[in-house]
Parts: C-alpha cells; structure tokens; sequence
C-alpha cells in the first residue's frame, strides 16, 4: 500500500513511490520508479488527474534531476530540468537547473569574463523631461546571466538566461540622478555601469531687471534682464521678435523697445522644449507703474499645477508673491508646480522652499519656479526669502493630497490566505511561512487583505477549524462570507533536501483558479521563509498589475478597452470610473481629478490591443 490505498501499478503510484525512496536516498529504486511512471505519463504537470476528482502535482523529470544532481551526474540532472521546465514551470527546477549549470562552468571553464550590458543610450549622461524615464537594455553571457540590478532594486527573471532584455520605469524627480546597472553571471563575475540622468521638466526663469522710467514720456526705454535655465537656453521671444542667444544656462539680454509699445511678451525655451512665457505691462496709465509678469510653462509632464501673474513692487523687505493658492487646498496630485516671486529693495541671497535651496542668481527681482512632491493628506509649503541684511520674509500654506477613488486600497482585490495542507512532516519554521505571507502581500499596498481578527469571527460563528480550510468548498465558502473576492491556498512540501511551497489565487465568485505560484530553497530556516514569501507576494504582484485605460466601445452589458494582452490577462477584473475634475476655486487651474465609479467587470476576451470585459 502506499498514501493509504492499494499500489495499482498506475503512474501515480509509482511516481509517489520513487519520491518517497528519493527521500530516503534509495536512489535506483527512486530512479526505476519514476522511469515506469514516465513510461505511463510522460510530461511534468500541476494539477495532474488520478482518478475521479483527484489531482497531484506531477514533476517525474524534474525529480529524476534531483537524484542525478545529488548523485554527482550534471549532465543528466541538466537534461531532466530542461525537459521538465519544457513541459511546465516549476521554482524547484529552476533553482537546481542554475545549480547545475553553475557547477558545469566551474567544471568545463578554465576563465570566465564577465557578461556584456549594453544601456539604450548613446551617452552616459542624459538630459531630458521625459516621466517616467526609462532605463533599458540588454545583459548577455553565454555563461549565463543570474543576477541584474538597478540602483540595487533586482529585476525579476525566472532562472538564469544566456540573455536578458530589461526595461525599467523610473519615477525620477527633477535634478540629477545617477542610476547603476549591474549583473552578474553564474560563474560570479560582474560588471556595472552608470548614467547620469538630469531631469529638467521646468521652463526657463525669466528674470528682469528694475524697469527705467523715462521722465518725458514716462515709458522704459530700454529692458535687461536675464534667462536661465539649467539644461540651457535655446531660444528667446520678445513681442514676436527672436533675439540672438548664447548658448548657456544662464543668458542675459538687452531689449530695445519701441515708444508706441505698451507691453512686452517674452518667451523662453530651453533645449528640451520647455517653454515660460511673461507678460509685461508697461502702460504709461498705470497709476502704479509696476509691472506684472505672467509666467505660465508648457512641457510634455502632465499632472502638475500652474501659477502665476505676479505683480512686482519695490520694497524695503523681502515680498513673497504666491498667486493661485488659498490657504488650504486639496489637490489629486503626486506633486505639484509652484510659481511665485519674490522682491526687495536690497539683493536677495536666499530663497528656500521647504528648507531646499532653490536661489541659483542673487538679485532684487526674483522669479522663481519648483515642483513639490506630495504625500498621502496634509503637506505644508513653507517658502522663505532673506534679503543680504538677514531681513527674512514667510509664506506659508498647505495642500491636502487626496486620492482618486479608483485608486484607493479598499477598491483593490480582496483577498484572504488560508492555511496551507502540509506534505510530509513540516518543521516549525516550515509552518510560519502562511504568516509571513500575509505580512508581505499587506506590505506590498497592492491587494486589500482581510484582516485575521474577522477571519477567526466567521470561523467561530461557522463552527470550523483553520485545518477544515484546506477543503476547497470549505475555504470558498467561508472566502464569500468575509467578502473576500479571492482566496490564497496551497501545500508546503518538505523533503530532506529542501522546501517548495505552491499556492493558488482563487477566484471566490467563479470558483476559478486565477494563478499558481510556487518557489523552492534548500535552506529552511525562518530567515529563508521570510524570502520565500516575499518572493511568492512579488509573484502575485505581478500577476495582478496595476493597469489603466479607458473605454473604447460600449455594447449592451460588455465593454471594450484599449488594455491589451501584452498588459493583463484573462478573467482580471476592472474597476469602471469617470473623471471628476478638481478645479482651483480661483484661477481654474485644474487640480487633478477624482474618480466616480460606475461599475465593475471582468475580462472574457483579449487581443494584444483591446480587451472584451
């Protein structure tokens, strides 16, 4: 007999059997074993069917492996794994196919170079506006590439590869930012390369100098000032008219006005596109004679806030001029674009904005502009100016950042973990690993995990045990009374030489098994599970991402989406919403938007373009 039944001589039988000898190390008993079972049913599987409603996982070739890899035969282990990954992916084969590959090099190759990256760009040093900013490239080795990181963060591969394209979108603030790149192959040889990235998603600063009055007519006659801008200037507009620039960050220039004209109009490009434009009245009627500049900035970002019109006077201590905010107002933003000035009878020599300096030329006039980044609720801008006697000017105010309400963690998936079935005898370590699961799915913000404290309410009032969840009608049931959209579940499988954990994201209204994820270590301490469910949670990660797109078509109760295959997969849901606008209650400047949600679907149909849900 074996699992509790009459050995058969069916393939399920001798699979188990030879697994159980593995164990043991009888390893030509094992060997025969599996053989016979592949004779009967040769291909590796999850979920394979016995008899009736009985399933097991079936892995013959990728066992057979182990064996020959504990026994000292690479070359055969190395032919096992790749057949088995051929037939179906499993983390075990994956883990002792580099093992093996790993002690092949060492064996075969007296010297191994390091592998070859090549970055998608033509310069190590880059300028651009561009958000995200991608990084991208290809790391090669015929040894293998094991191992590649960006700015320390790993890029995900399964197993190593002879080649790995990778692309990354970085969400990069403006200012200077130096990314690494770096792999390593599975003789452990490395290389590494930088780029340096500069981020200017601003229009130039505009600055002028105090404006002569002519007595006799009571007009300017002739205008200074300077442009800068830290990717540098390449173009300067006044009143239609383009004036010769010099290349640099930082270009003055002297304008010639004509009598009758009453205003100026400057613009501004700097050589990524980025454009600032100001407005200049001159109007000999103006009781005050002070001039306004409207500085307003056009760029490929999207999602930040404009202001401006300023009015400048001369004054003895420092004026802070901040148009278009109240004192506290809520926005739907990651960040916003503050633009403001400040002026003085004498020079100013500082200008922060939340302690960060953002004065680059001293002067009386400033005109300053800065993108501020955003966290979840109350955020408070602080901008200070001192002037070159140490006279110090603040203006403060607040932003609430709110979140659009698609967006937020209570519309994601919900999602329960139920204990997993244990095979074989599970050590305590073994056992804690459900736990850590839970702590990183919940880390990951990603899903909305029901919490444990309502788990054991419902068992209590149901009358179960946590080991009756390991009956799938069981933990459905009780998944659809927590209203947990889906459920985790799954079996803890430790041998002598190591443990593999798989698991299943069930759907809890379809009753349908959405994904399978599984890893495997030789080390089975608590550090180790910690890893391991990290791992398996950055698995459902990317599982489940996080796409956005809209509606294309709408036909009776099914929608058509531009989210393509390439971006999600069958049977994921979808939240359905509107855009609400959020204006400025004063200047209109939309403020990002709130969401309206009008419904939830799921996807039956996808193409590489479009989706039916």
């Amino acid at each position: 007999k074996i699992s509790g039944a009459y050995f058969r001589h069916r393939w399920w039988n001798y699979y188990e059997r030879g697994i159980s000898y593995a164990d043991g190390e009888f390893f030509e008993d094992a060997i025969s074993d599996l053989n016979e079972a592949i004779k009967q049913r040769d291909k590796d599987q999850r979920m394979a069917r016995t008899y009736g409603m009985h399933f097991i996982d079936y892995f013959p070739h990728r066992e057979l492996g182990v064996i020959h890899y504990l026994k000292g035969d690479p070359e055969s282990a190395q032919s096992e794994f790749e057949r088995s990954l051929s037939h179906h992916p499993s983390a075990k084969a994956v883990y002792y196919l580099d093992r093996v590959r790993k002690d092949l090099i060492n064996k075969r190759a007296k010297s191994v170079p390091p592998p070859q990256l090549t970055l998608n760009y033509t310069s190590s040093e880059i300028w651009t506006k561009k958000d995200p900013v991608i990084i991208s490239g290809t790391a090669e080795d015929e040894h293998f590439v094991s191992y590649l990181t960006i700015s320390g963060t790993p890029v995900f591969f399964e197993g190593s590869q002879k080649k790995v394209p990778f692309r990354k979108e970085l969400k990069l603030s403006q200012g200077m930012h130096r990314i690494s790149v770096e792999t390593e192959n599975l003789a452990g040889k490395a290389v590494k390369k930088e780029i340096l990235f500069h981020v200017d998603r601003k229009g130039p600063m505009i600055a002028l100098d105090d404006v002569p009055m002519d007595p006799a007519h009571g007009l300017t006659r002739e205008i200074t000032g300077s442009v800068y801008d830290e990717s540098g200037v390449a173009e300067l507009v006044i009143n239609d008219r383009k004036l010769p620039v010099k290349k640099g960050v930082d270009v003055s220039f002297t304008y010639s006005r004509p009598v009758s004209t009453d205003s100026l109009n400057i613009l501004a490009r700097d050589r990524l596109g980025n454009v600032s434009t100001a407005t200049l009245s001159l109007s000999p009627d103006s009781t005050n004679r002070a001039p306004v500049l409207l500085s307003t900035l056009e760029t490929a970002y999207d999602g930040q806030l404009f202001a401006g019109m300023f009015s400048r006077k001369k004054t003895v201590i420092p004026a802070i001029k901040l148009n278009g905010w109240t004192d506290e107002q809520t926005v739907f933003l990651e960040k916003i674009y503050l633009d403001g000035q400040v002026s003085s009878g004498r020079r100013i020599k500082s200008l922060t904005v939340n302690k960060v300096q953002i004065l680059r030329k001293e002067g009386n006039i400033i005109f300053f502009n800065h993108f501020i980044d955003l966290k979840k609720g109350k955020n408070s801008i602080i901008v200070e100016a001192e002037d070159e006697n140490g006279t110090i000017a603040v203006e403060t105010f607040t932003v609430i950042r709110q979140i659009p309400k698609a967006l937020l963690l209570d519309e994601r998936m919900s999602m329960t973990v139920f204990p997993f079935d244990q095979k074989g005898v599970v050590s305590n370590a073994g056992l804690s690993f459900q736990d850590n699961l839970i702590d990183a799915l919940f880390n990951q913000n990603r899903f909305k995990i029901v919490e444990r404290d309502l788990l054991d309410l419902v068992l209590q009032e149901q009358k179960l045990s946590r080991t009756q969840l390991i009956d799938r009608k069981t933990a459905l049931k009780l998944g659809r009374l927590v209203a947990a959209k889906s459920i985790v579940s799954g079996s803890i499988i430790e041998s002598r030489t190591g443990i593999e954990i798989v698991s299943r994201l069930i759907d809890t209204e379809t009753s349908e098994i959405l994904a399978v994820e599984d890893v495997y270590d030789e080390v089975k301490d608590l550090s180790a599970m910690i890893s391991l469910a990290q791992g398996m949670a950055n698995k459902y990660h990317r599982d489940f991402p996080l796409a956005d797109g809209k509606i294309i078509q709408i036909k009776n109760r099914n929608i058509f989406t531009d989210i393509g295959r390439n971006t999600i997969r069958n049977q994921r849901r979808l939240i359905i919403y509107r855009e609400k606008p959020v204006l400025h209650p004063e200047s209109g400047i939309k403020l990002g938007a709130d969401h309206e949600i009008i419904g939830h679907a799921r996807i039956t149909q996808l193409s590489p373009e479009m989706c039916k849900a």
